[in-house]
């Protein structure tokens, strides 16, 4: 296919795909504004069936054919591989480790042996860690949980939250609301756009330990699940989760 350009017509990442259109305003098939909304949303590539998004602005997405080679890595997927780049260190913590007890030969011992254990025991969290639950319920579960998790962070600090659940087609959406009554309604656009954003790209003081909501994008896509997310009213903050049924394995 030819490379299309897709519109978010506010201006701002889409809230849904009534906020996209092709060029000149034409109408495009759902695959491709899924694609380019959920592109828009986490800012980073997205593939819906044959189609691939890539972002440009803020506000524009395009379309190239899935199938036509390797997607460019971003620089979000490489952050939000955060797990991996932990493991690296600790690797690398034992690495030096295994040197320094080799070099010392008794000298400082328990310090270099207690370092030792750390790494690993740091190690096999990670290792856990990166284990993703393959029962349906339990992701669906941890998912809604670091949304929750990702609304607390961008808003500084919430007023109340509620979790609803409903079935709609293929999909159980799983609508996670956080009301702030100390942020305006600009302020909670501003969250909105960086809900797809790993944590610590807000933080000033370092990386921080979790990525949020953000860890998940490649799973998500990869199990064809979507992310909309919506300002309500002056105070709530909306993050909707499309999470595909599980498919039913044939007898």
């Amino acid at each position: 296919m030819q490379p299309v350009v897709v519109y978010a017509r506010a201006g701002i990442p889409p809230r849904g795909v009534e906020d996209l259109s092709g060029p000149g305003g034409t109408c495009l098939d759902r695959d491709s504004l899924v694609a380019a909304g959920q592109a828009l949303t986490w800012r980073a590539a997205f593939a819906c069936g044959p189609v691939a998004a890539i972002p440009l602005t803020a506000a524009t997405a395009v379309l190239v054919d899935a199938v036509a080679g390797r997607e460019p890595e971003q620089w979000h997927d490489r952050f939000a591989r955060g797990a991996v780049h932990r493991m690296a260190g600790e690797l690398t913590i034992l690495s030096v480790t295994a040197g320094l007890l080799a070099e010392t030969a008794g000298r400082r011992r328990d310090e270099d042996v207690e370092l030792f254990g750390s790494a690993v025991e740091g190690l096999a969290g990670l290792l856990v860690a990166m284990q993703e639950p393959q029962i349906s319920g339990e992701r669906a579960d941890r998912i809604v949980a670091d949304t929750i998790r990702t609304h607390g962070a961008l808003l500084g600090g919430l007023t109340r939250q509620r979790v609803t659940v409903r079935r709609r087609g293929d999909f159980t959406v799983r609508t996670v609301r956080s009301v702030s009554e100390d942020l305006t309604r600009p302020e909670l656009e501003r969250a909105r756009t960086r809900i797809g954003l790993p944590w610590p790209t807000r933080v000033d003081n370092g990386l921080g330990d979790h990525v949020g909501l953000a860890g998940w994008r490649a799973t998500m896509q990869a199990n064809g699940d979507q992310m909309w997310c919506r300002v309500e009213g002056e105070h709530t903050l909306v993050t909707e989760l499309w999470l595909r049924n599980s498919r039913e394995p044939p007898e």
